[in-house]
């Protein structure tokens, strides 16, 4: 079938270009994170007027000025572990994604796998996942393996649960006027399934994406000898609270980091959905 018929059927989803779409990102981008940076000077300035104010202890509560100078002084330090957690992400998140999205394009097209395997997702989803931790320490040791398999528990059933949703959203008429024009099964995959369950993928992603880096941390505190968890927890032995915090504002710039990257990946791929994505 022509891939231009296929494009006439979804000529009510108006597309944007991809290079108008890239400029809205730009612009959208630079406002949110002019506004961004502003709010945080704001509160920073605030902490550091109120701790000097009331003369808080640096060695319990530090200064914004204290651990701002820390990300400096140790940027090399700070550095090395924060490429060692992004890295954890990524593996963990990435087989997330490999696994989660065919299983959802499976559980959502054969019934049967549905009503036997979605009790079971349903099951290990409530399920605490740093309680495996300590089993899979047994089974592989304490390396960046098991803090790459915590990530993957913590954001694998987001993705799933949402892609399962996308995959089963699409209007079943679609279906049938594409097999009426001549459609093969992997173009009405391409042309209509994947673009309907994208905005629902992606919205399981970004809440992947936020429990990753909540999980990486805790698993680098019970398994692994890198990464900002590991050096939080080291910092903690020495009462080193002005490193745990920057170690704190660390972790907070990987996951921006990861969700910008989630952000900027929707829109260019799905110029047009009309999303908050």
């Amino acid at each position: 079938m022509p891939d231009h018929a296929l494009t006439k059927v979804v000529a009510a989803s108006p597309q944007r270009s991809l290079w108008h779409s890239v400029d809205t990102l730009r612009q959208s981008f630079v406002g949110s994170a002019i506004i961004a940076v502003l709010s945080v000077a704001a509160l920073l300035g605030l902490w550091e007027l109120l701790a000097w104010a009331y003369d808080v202890p640096r060695w319990l509560f530090p200064r914004p000025s204290d651990f701002l100078n820390r990300l400096v002084t140790d940027w090399q330090m700070i550095g090395h572990h924060a490429i060692a957690t992004s890295l954890t992400i990524l593996k963990g998140f990435g087989l997330g994604v490999l696994i989660a999205v065919p299983l959802a394009l499976a559980i959502a097209s054969v019934p049967a796998l549905e009503r036997g395997l979605y009790p079971v997702i349903v099951f290990l989803n409530i399920m605490p996942k740093t309680v495996i931790g300590p089993i899979l320490i047994v089974w592989f040791g304490i390396s960046p393996l098991v803090a790459a398999l915590i990530v993957f528990l913590m954001c694998f059933f987001p993705i799933l649960v949402d892609a399962i949703s996308g995959f089963k959203s699409i209007d079943p008429r679609l279906f049938y006027i594409s097999r009426t024009m001549g459609a093969s099964p992997l173009q009405s995959f391409f042309k209509f399934r994947l673009p309907a369950a994208m905005p629902h993928i992606f919205s399981g992603m970004r809440i992947g994406v936020v429990k990753a880096v909540e999980g990486v941390i805790v698993a680098e505190f019970i398994a692994s000898n890198a990464g900002i968890g590991f050096m939080i927890l080291q910092a903690s032995a020495y009462m080193d609270v002005s490193l745990m915090f920057a170690g704190l504002i660390a972790a907070a710039i990987v996951a921006l980091a990861f969700n910008s990257l989630m952000s900027i990946a929707s829109k260019i791929l799905m110029p047009w959905a009309n999303t908050a994505y």
